[in-house]
């Protein structure tokens, strides 16, 4: 499982830099770094914008799984404790490294104790804007791989339309299935 979660995570990261490989092909390097920012009206948020904040759950996770130790007790995980704008939503070349280092860190976890997709963690998460106090619930490592894998997913679908409606690529820019969850595609498979 833990492989299988760690490769889940990297495809969706090798999806984000094919992003960035495409946008400079077709535009060349400034003008990539000009649509990265650029906000879409349709969205109302930029490609950057949706890669820092997928990258934030994802990275947490990603952190959390290859610092925890099994014998411990369980780590907490804040994914709304995170800071927003700043340079990661404006500077491809500066979210392609963190990108590359998350990577690295995945790599490098896949050959961790399997056992570690069992280790309890309390993600939390403010569930209305009403209340000032993050909601904690029990979770595992495995459980908020998956949950960085499906939520940046979505992100990814976000991030498409932007590519597609304001950064002037095209369908065929982009890398297959970007985007779409593999439901979907395993749908359209079995549908054709």
């Amino acid at each position: 499982q833990l492989t299988t979660l760690c490769r889940a995570n990297l495809g969706i990261l090798s999806q984000k830099t094919s992003l960035f490989n495409s946008l400079i092909s077709k535009h060349g390097t400034e003008q990539a770094r000009h649509f990265y920012k650029l906000k879409c009206p349709i969205i109302g948020a930029s490609v950057g914008q949706h890669i820092r904040h997928s990258m934030d759950h994802l990275e947490l996770a990603t952190i959390v799984a290859a610092s925890t130790d099994i014998a411990t007790d369980a780590p907490e995980l804040h994914y709304d404790l995170r800071v927003r704008g700043g340079t990661l939503e404006h500077d491809m070349d500066e979210a392609r490294k963190r990108i590359e280092n998350t990577c690295l860190v995945l790599e490098k976890l896949s050959s961790q104790d399997a056992d570690l997709v069992f280790q309890p963690v309390q993600a939390n998460f403010f569930l209305t804007a009403d209340e000032s106090d993050e909601f904690g619930l029990a979770s595992t490592i495995g459980r908020e791989l998956g949950f960085a894998a499906h939520h940046a997913i979505h992100h990814m679908a976000m991030i498409r339309i932007a590519a597609l409606n304001s950064c002037g690529l095209s369908e065929k820019d982009l890398p297959g299935d970007f985007g779409r969850a593999p439901s979907t595609i395993q749908h359209d498979r079995a549908n054709g």
